[in-house]
């Protein structure tokens, strides 16, 4: 007996939704992908990824697909205005990601697109890729294009630089009108076209990673975001988003503890930011992969610092991509890759790899030549640091610092130690600690460039800088170490220091030791409360109760167990 058909309520609400967009029934027929988009008008690295949206769009018709955009937060964290605003920087991943998540469980599909370009919509779209599990590949928006000043690049970081010193170098105070001339000069020129701030600062670090773990077509993190070459990249993303579709290639077979020592192996030798840290982590936590700090230690003392681009050098990352960009410094490097991982091409690494050539130049130097013996970040442990602290050592401009004992100068948020700088409490040869400016201390995992600031306005030298917290990609200059872990507000070692005590930092050796006995640290931890966060509210409130540490990820909890943390 045959079987009548029965009536599908829910194929009726998909056809009379989708129709009532514009979509037809022939469309409706074919493979769903979305397509999550974070174009926004705040900055220039999303404002023209409409653009890139519709190159996408285009590839996934193109191999017969059906493709339909969803927007997550794009924004860039330096239009704020208050220093407590940058609290709500790293919350910006958790909203990416809970957009994500969300909208594509409400919204079927048979696989995604994530396009971001800055330095929390990429790792909120990866963690999202990592939880739902669906076939997905990212492209990057690309960096802008590039501009010259005085005879050099310029960046964002030279650019604030270079105000900063014509305002410090005439006799004279300088009057209101000239400080606007001269910012009005500088960043018309530094500002050129929509795309990200020109050097390896977080967003292109992450960018450039996505590549490195095989979740993005080889060469598309950094090619300029208004390039013809950005819109072919984004059409062959949409048609290869189609055959992960049919060969169902998910993200948690890519990404794997090789492909993330791969992702690692790369950041040390591009001169990654800090942040990297912190957003791999919680990739490897997201996807229950058994990443730790030791491997980033393993990795960094093998894999050394190649890439001479801003702030570790004087290039932009136009300069990186002409001479072969990411695929050029994994073939540098293939040694201490795993080529056998998977990648969005279909094809392994090593197979990707094939026929890419690395010529020796100054922005990529060669492995005889590098621009530090060692990878661009070191992890430091020690009595002040037990589970870990990071710290890109490729941008300090006195390597003397790297190897010296300190004494400490120990403030308890960023406006008591913006404040003790600006009175002169702050001298060379100190360790300006800034503690509580952890996951749940800060609360959020404060971004602490306002202290680094603050020493270079009052050109301080011969300081180093020890917090929970952690630095923007644009940190220059200064030797200045984050990520301390555990945090000072659950009681972590940072929350015991005094002031006048000895830091015996070593950098070559990982080392980061408090010169006080074990005995005088029980004293202390026994007299120590943690500072209240009852005012904390909203999105703060979540990660003052419960953001994973560090070198966990510092997002929110992903499992029940978590909370037990």
């Amino acid at each position: 007996m045959t079987t009548p058909p029965t009536f599908n309520i829910r194929s009726y609400g998909h056809h009379a939704i989708y129709k009532a967009s514009g979509f037809t029934a022939k469309e409706l027929s074919l493979p769903r992908i979305a397509v999550i988009n974070s174009w926004s008008e705040q900055s220039p690295g999303h404002i023209h990824l409409k653009g890139v949206a519709e190159g996408v769009k285009a590839g996934i018709r193109m191999a017969g697909g059906m493709p339909f955009e969803i927007n997550v937060p794009g924004l860039c964290s330096v239009p704020h205005k208050l220093p407590t605003d940058m609290l709500y920087d790293m919350p910006q991943r958790e909203a990416v990601l809970a957009g994500a998540e969300s909208s594509l469980y409400i919204s079927w599909c048979d696989g995604w697109v994530g396009i971001g370009t800055c330095d929390k919509i990429i790792p909120g779209l990866i963690l999202a890729a990592l939880r739902l599990n669906r076939p997905f590949i990212f492209i990057g928006g690309g960096q802008m294009m590039p501009s010259d000043y005085e005879g050099a690049r310029l960046g964002f970081v030279r650019g604030q630089s270079i105000v900063q010193q014509k305002m410090t170098s005439k006799k004279k105070p300088v009057t209101k009108e000239e400080i606007e001339a001269i910012m009005q000069e500088v960043t018309t020129c530094c500002a050129t076209s929509a795309g990200a701030c020109n050097e390896m600062t977080t967003g292109n670090t992450l960018a450039v990673l996505t590549e490195a773990l095989g979740l993005a077509l080889p060469g598309s993190s950094t090619s300029p975001g208004v390039s013809a070459e950005k819109i072919w990249q984004a059409k062959e993303t949409g048609e290869k988003i189609m055959e992960l579709v049919k060969l169902n290639i998910r993200p948690r077979d890519i990404v794997t503890m090789q492909s993330l020592k791969n992702a690692i192996a790369v950041d040390m030798a591009t001169c990654g930011g800090t942040n990297s840290v912190a957003h791999l982590q919680a990739y490897a936590h997201e996807a229950e992969i058994p990443l730790t700090l030791k491997d980033w230690d393993e990795v960094s003392r093998k894999v050394p610092a190649l890439s001479n681009v801003a702030p570790s050098g004087p290039y932009v990352l136009y300069d990186y991509h002409k001479v072969g960009g990411t695929p050029a410094v994994m073939k540098r490097i293939e040694k201490w890759l795993d080529k056998t991982c998977i990648t969005v091409t279909g094809k392994t690494v090593g197979e990707n790899l094939k026929g890419i050539r690395c010529d020796d130049t100054e922005v990529i130097r060669s492995l005889k030549d590098p621009v530090w013996p060692e990878g661009a970040i070191a992890v430091l442990k020690g009595n002040l640091a037990p589970r870990g602290a990071v710290v890109r050592h490729t941008v300090v401009e006195n390597k003397d610092l790297l190897k010296r004992v300190y004494t400490a100068r120990v403030f308890d948020s960023l406006e008591a130690a913006s404040e003790g700088t600006a009175q002169g409490k702050v001298k060379p040869g100190d360790a300006l600690v800034v503690r509580y400016q952890g996951p749940r201390g800060g609360p959020a995992f404060a971004e602490c460039l306002g202290a680094l600031s603050m020493l270079k306005a009052r050109k301080i030298q011969d300081v180093i800088i020890v917090s929970d917290g952690r630095f923007s990609g644009f940190t220059q200059g200064y030797l200045s170490i984050g990520h301390v872990c555990p945090e000072a507000q659950v009681g972590g070692p940072l929350a015991l220091v005094k002031d006048g005590d000895r830091i015996n930092l070593d950098i070559p050796a990982r080392k980061l030791e408090l010169e006080v006995s074990a005995a005088e640290l029980k004293k202390r931890k026994a007299q120590w409360q943690a500072p209240s966060q009852a005012k904390a509210t909203g999105m703060l409130a979540i990660y003052a109760k419960l953001a994973l540490q560090a070198d966990e990820g510092a997002g929110w909890p992903v499992r029940w167990e978590d909370f037990d943390k």
